[in-house]
């Protein structure tokens, strides 16, 4: 579905055509309705906020309905400096990057094989720092978070190459008013109509249109 396809089935469902009961959109205004929809859509596909309390992986609908913001990614981490913890490299993410589904990395010693990375809080690498009899193993890299930009690799021996594998952000979509361009939705196209029926949702809560809980119900119905 374009985005001009997109916009004519929002105003569609806004009933404007017929009744002329609804307020008269701006096509920027529904441009912010539908990014904010996909935004939306996004986070109650990937961690399950959903009707049916699905994340990303769980089952096929969820796996489809993201397929086309999976994208993969490689970097090589920086040699430690003084801003890292002990045995820290610092990896930059992709510009694109909004959530991790797979981490790998090659590490020295061993440059035929790739080993799993696992998140680790703050809290338990004080935990694991502070405990002679809890060490980092040899066949995991661990990863903090590190502003908004990068990870931070801990390893025992280093980390010559970092494998990603993400959910990307997608670009705004956009009907091209003004100086800005004309985007249509990069989303899977069979997620295009609930995103549109999530933007009315949405512009229905805005103004207080007593049809928003009739049309939230057919939202979760076709979900």
């Amino acid at each position: 579905m374009t985005i001009g396809a997109m916009h004519l089935e929002f105003r569609l469902l806004m009933d404007k055509a017929d009744s002329g009961s609804a307020p008269a959109f701006l096509s920027t205004e529904i441009d912010l309705f539908l990014n904010a929809a996909i935004e939306k859509f996004i986070t109650k596909r990937t961690f399950g906020g959903n009707p049916r309390k699905t994340g990303v992986e769980e089952n096929q609908k969820r796996r489809d309905d993201l397929r086309n913001l999976i994208k993969n990614y490689e970097a090589v981490p920086n040699q430690p400096n003084s801003s890292n913890k002990e045995g820290g490299q610092f990896v930059p993410l992709p510009k694109d990057y909004r959530h991790s589904l797979s981490e790998e990395c090659v590490v020295k010693g061993a440059p035929t094989k790739k080993v799993p990375v696992k998140p680790l809080t703050y809290d338990r690498y004080t935990k694991v720092i502070d405990d002679p009899f809890n060490t980092i193993s040899p066949n995991v890299v661990y990863r903090l978070d590190y502003q908004g930009d990068k990870f931070e690799l801990l390893s025992t021996g280093g980390v010559n190459k970092y494998y990603l594998r993400y959910i990307s952000i997608p670009d705004p979509v956009s009907m091209g008013i003004g100086d800005a361009p004309f985007v249509n939705c990069s989303l899977a196209e069979h997620t295009h109509r609930e995103i549109v029926r999530m933007a009315v949702l949405e512009a229905l809560e805005n103004i207080q249109d007593p049809r928003y809980q009739s049309s939230k119900s057919e939202l979760n119905e076709i979900e």
